[in-house]
């Protein structure tokens, strides 16, 4: 005859969270410059034009992004963090 072994009590609470002093600077901001991936989906007819204007223009995808998007801050009144010794963008 087979032994049935009890399963172990069910978990309530996953515990006390850790400490202040436990958590301290877990959440390290990345150093500026660092390149580091950005990863989001974007329609298939984007991704064509989108590397061919890079191709186009002799600049990488990322070089083409960075520009657009530092144009764009610009007309909308910020300045880019790259540019700022903080790493945080501003209003100009």
């Amino acid at each position: 005859m087979a032994t049935i072994v009890p399963s172990p009590p069910a978990k309530t609470s996953k515990g006390e969270p850790p400490s202040r002093e436990e958590t301290r600077g877990n959440v390290l901001k990345p150093e500026l410059g660092r390149v580091v991936a950005l990863n989001f989906k974007v329609p298939a007819e984007f991704k064509k034009d989108f590397k061919i204007a890079a191709a186009t223009y002799g600049v990488t995808q990322s070089e083409l992004l960075q520009q657009a998007f530092t144009e764009w801050l610009q007309r909308h009144g910020m300045t880019p963090a790259i540019s700022r010794a903080d790493g945080h963008l501003s209003s100009i």
